[in-house]
């Protein structure tokens, strides 16, 4: 039995060396996924080693990649000579590309699980150079994961753009590594990458957004080629856009999209967003995922009345690479702004949307809160670019900083702002504030990262930090709305003489008449309407018997005057609110313009603010002793009507050329009221009728 025993060992045991003899020259390098480049493995038992490990990073065309067959002959583990035959005519290899080796962190780890691995340190990590990162493995033995640092990664393409979808990344590999000559000394892995950079558009929403309505080619004005849309167009983003004309008050819609590339990793998404001062953004805005609108947690966004500031957070940053893990995605802004008071006549306003994006993550700043000192805030600034020389380009650098008042909702109101457009150190004070109130200042800028230092003894110090490495900021063109407006004199028929006192209502070409628009959600009005209806209640609550008691008569005295009191704010507030809207000539709003009634009698009035269009004056009132109007003066608003296009008359005496147009009124030749010119012609009246009844009686006898 022991000879057999044996005899059955010593066969197992030769036919293990034969089959180990027999399979060693079919083993080859894999990479734990299917879709790697092949990895030798490691032998059954050897004192070989791996001495180093070079990864280099391979660009290529995102078609060439998906074409590449990652068990492509040719590749044994050591250096291929030749990288573009290898690959393809445009594959490259990069440098600025982070790499670490990894060890496993727990049994059967998954390739793709962060957690199931480990960092061996930093001399096994560091970025790639043009031939690689070389790694020393000569004391490695076992199992390791090749996994890519985007967050550490300084690569950037010509043109911004950021790596993608990639091949054997991570990758699992195992030391030392053999092929069918044995142990590969110094061991070349080549891992693949696509590079694309997100695309962005920005343009007028053609759908309605609220009260805004949705802007279609035929509003806009500046269309004569016909080449100008109302759509998203990403590759062609720098086109010039529409232009549409606004009345003061009018709500405009936007449209932001940015596509995202499939397998982009990004760890920082963040648009800007700067009105000029024509424009107040109506802090309305939704940020949608394909379909899908973001939750709450998934960005922060920081809202003024010139624009907004949104950050994707890491949980909206984790969905959005989740998603593009299989196609492509598309993150959609949409939000709207209102034409206000400070819209200059035929000055062009935008609102100016950018995207700083990055695989690397974004500095977390929030502005910080604080009161003032002596009445003041101070701001200090300071541009930081890698600690280089500040260029011309970042000089031309634009920041504007608002200066908001906490309110008791928690919620901020804009009080002031200020805007710099050179890089450098400044100083700038806000003044005349509330000591005990509590207030913020807001810093927007694109292509930097405020870094809100400290908010102390009433100075706040904030930091612009940029990261050269980072890519340069997406900045589609932006679509533009404009404002109009007419000047006038009135004068008499040979124009000797400028009239004051006159007065006329404004009427669109349908005969609706100009009028100031009320104020929304005004305190005043919804304070009035709920103290109304609790003296109402409290009447209504009374029996008859009791409404005529002592009690009653009070309670009904309460609510006269809390009916009043409604009455009134409910006026008080038409016209109340910024801008204009259309009407009745019985509305109370109804604009009236008056030719400088307590000013220099020299007939002037005008109108700004409206779109352009064609426009009426009907005369409300003449100037003393002269006729009313009969009819309608018309009036065009177009580009340079304000001053120089349609004009027949000076609008101020000494200017150069005419400016205005003139709106002439015939004196009263005949006198209306008063004096000896009445008398007589009431003589002269009484006389006629007299005759007239003379007549008519004689002729009555005549025919009796």
């Amino acid at each position: 039995m022991k000879k057999a025993t044996n005899r059955i060992l010593s066969f197992l045991s030769a036919f293990a060396m034969v089959l180990g003899i027999l399979v060693a020259p079919f083993t080859s390098a894999n990479a734990a996924e299917g879709d790697a480049d092949p990895a030798p493995e490691t032998p059954s038992a050897t004192s070989d080693v791996t001495e180093t490990l070079t990864i280099h990073k391979i660009l290529m065309s995102k078609e060439a990649l998906g074409k590449h067959n990652v068990n492509k002959e040719g590749y044994n583990g050591n250096e291929i000579e030749d990288i573009k035959k290898f690959f393809e005519e445009d594959a490259q290899e990069i440098s600025g590309v982070y790499f670490k080796l990894q060890k496993p962190a727990k049994k059967n780890p998954d390739v793709n699980k962060d957690a199931d691995w480990q960092d061996l340190g930093k001399e096994y990590e560091g970025l790639t150079k043009e031939k690689g990162l070389t790694i020393n493995t000569s004391d490695l033995k076992g199992q390791y994961r090749i996994v890519e640092d985007l967050t550490k990664s300084t690569y950037k393409g010509k043109n911004g753009e950021q790596l993608a979808a990639a091949k054997a990344v991570p990758s699992i590999v195992t030391l030392p590594l053999v092929n069918n000559d044995g142990v590969i000394k110094k061991a070349h892995v080549y891992p693949k990458n696509t590079q694309e950079a997100p695309k962005i558009d920005k343009n007028f929403d053609k759908e309605a957004n609220g009260d805004a309505t949705g802007i279609s080619t035929d509003d806009l004005i500046n269309n004569e080629d016909k080449k100008k849309d109302v759509e998203i167009k990403t590759d062609d983003n720098q086109r010039e856009k529409g232009l549409v004309t606004k009345n003061i008050g009018d709500k405009v819609p936007y449209k932001v999209v940015t596509e995202i590339p499939q397998d982009a990793k990004y760890k920082k998404l963040v648009w800007t967003d700067q009105m000029t001062e024509g424009l107040t953004y109506n802090k309305d805005l939704k940020v949608t995922l394909g379909d899908t609108e973001l939750d709450a947690a998934d960005y922060t966004v920081i809202n003024t009345d010139r624009g907004f500031t949104l950050k994707l957070t890491d949980a909206g940053l984790t969905k959005v690479e989740e998603a593009a893990k299989t196609k492509a995605q598309t993150i959609t802004l949409k939000y709207t702004a209102t034409v206000n008071k400070n819209a200059k006549v035929d000055v062009e306003d935008e609102n100016d949307v950018a995207l700083d994006y990055s695989n690397k993550p974004g500095k977390d700043s929030e502005p910080k809160e604080g009161k003032p000192v002596n009445k003041e805030i101070k701001v200090t600034k300071d541009w930081a670019i890698d600690g280089k020389e500040i260029t011309e380009a970042d000089e031309t650098a634009k920041a504007l900083f608002t200066l908001q008042e906490k309110q008791k909702d928690g919620t901020w109101k804009d009080v002031d702002s200020h805007e710099v457009t050179a890089a450098e150190h400044f100083d700038y004070t806000f003044k005349d504030l509330d000591n005990d109130k509590t207030y913020r200042v807001v810093e927007q800028v694109s292509g930097y990262e405020p870094e809100y230092v400290s908010f102390e003894n009433g100075v706040v110090t904030i930091k612009d930090n940029k990261d050269s490495d980072n890519p340069k900021t997406l900045n589609p063109s932006e679509p533009k709305v404009v404002t109009g407006g007419k000047k006038f004199v009135k004068t008499n028929q040979d124009g000797s003489e400028r009239l004051a006192g006159a007065e006329f209502y404004v009427k669109n070409s349908e005969g609706e008449y100009l009028v100031k628009a009320a104020q929304k959600d005004n305190t005043a009005v919804t304070n009035a309407k709920k103290a109304l209806d609790n003296a109402k209640a409290k009447y209504d609550a009374l029996s008859p018997e009791e409404q005529e008691s002592e009690e009653g008569q009070q309670a009904k005295a309460e609510f006269d005057a809390a009916q009043e009191a409604y009455n009134k704010a409910v006026k008080d507030n038409l016209g109340a609110g910024e801008g204009y809207a259309w009407g009745k000539k019985e509305d109370t709003n109804v604009v009236v313009l008056k030719s400088n009634e307590k000013s220099n009698e020299q007939g002037q009035f005008e109108i700004t603010g409206l779109a352009y269009g064609d426009y009426k004056l009907e005369e409300k009132t003449p100037p003393k002793d002269y006729a009313k109007l009969n009819s309608d003066e018309k009036f065009k608003v177009e580009k340079g009507s304000y001053s120089t296009k349609d004009v027949n008359i000076k609008y101020n005496t000494k200017d150069e050329a005419n400016s205005a147009q003139q709106v002439v009124n015939k004196k009263v030749t005949i006198p209306q009221t008063g004096g000896i010119g009445s008398l007589i012609f009431i003589v002269a009246g009484i006389v006629i009728m007299a005759i007239a009844f003379a007549m008519k009686k004689r002729n009555s006898y005549e025919e009796a």
